[in-house]
């Protein structure tokens, strides 16, 4: 048998989150990616010039200089994660896993664990047609709301992370318990 290429997943870098306040986030809002779908193409138009967002129409290459990406994350109070062409982009879990509260910014998207988590108590929920008005909803939530939204934030990260073997409450036990919910509706 000739040789097989493998992919190679590597766990995400671990970056410490303890102990950052809403000072030392030094950008309001960060996004990175491409053009691929009119949301996307809108909030690059309209704020990638910003200076308070960080918005960026191309992804971030690695040849850049090691863990860019992340820190961008690390460093910002809010992510967002505009719908795309597919529904499988990384930005939510990427978020919930740097501590950067997510900004889901689509109107049709079924989040992972709706049934049982509440996002609104560790994201912000927008409507496409906000796109317009981002930077301004996003600094009208107070130092208060926002320290709330990260320390929730901070507590469900625990379910959105995959282990081996898995450990209590993680994204493993939330699947089965999503899917004991819907074994109702499940046809045989």
């Amino acid at each position: 048998m000739g040789n097989v290429p493998c992919p190679i997943y590597l766990p995400f870098p671990i970056m410490h989150i303890d102990g950052r306040s809403a000072q030392q986030l030094t950008k309001l809002g960060f996004w990175a990616g491409h053009r691929n779908s009119r949301i996307r193409v809108i909030l690059a138009r309209e704020w990638e010039n910003d200076t308070e967002l960080d918005i960026s129409s191309n992804r971030i290459s690695r040849a850049i200089g090691p863990l860019v990406y992340q820190k961008k994350y690390y460093e910002t109070k809010f992510c967002i994660c505009p719908g795309g062409s597919q529904v499988n982009s990384a930005r939510i879990a990427d978020s919930i896993h740097y501590g950067c509260v997510p900004v889901i910014l689509s109107d049709y998207y079924d989040l992972p664990f709706n049934d049982i988590l509440d996002w609104s108590k560790f994201s912000v929920i927008l409507k496409e047609s906000d796109v317009y008005r981002l930077k301004y909803i996003l600094k009208e939530i107070s130092d208060e709301e926002f320290v709330a939204l990260h320390n929730n934030l901070v507590k469900v990260q625990k379910h959105f992370q995959w282990n081996t073997p898995p450990n209590k409450y993680d994204a493993f036990h939330m699947v089965m318990y999503e899917l004991w919910l819907r074994r109702h509706v499940i046809k045989y």
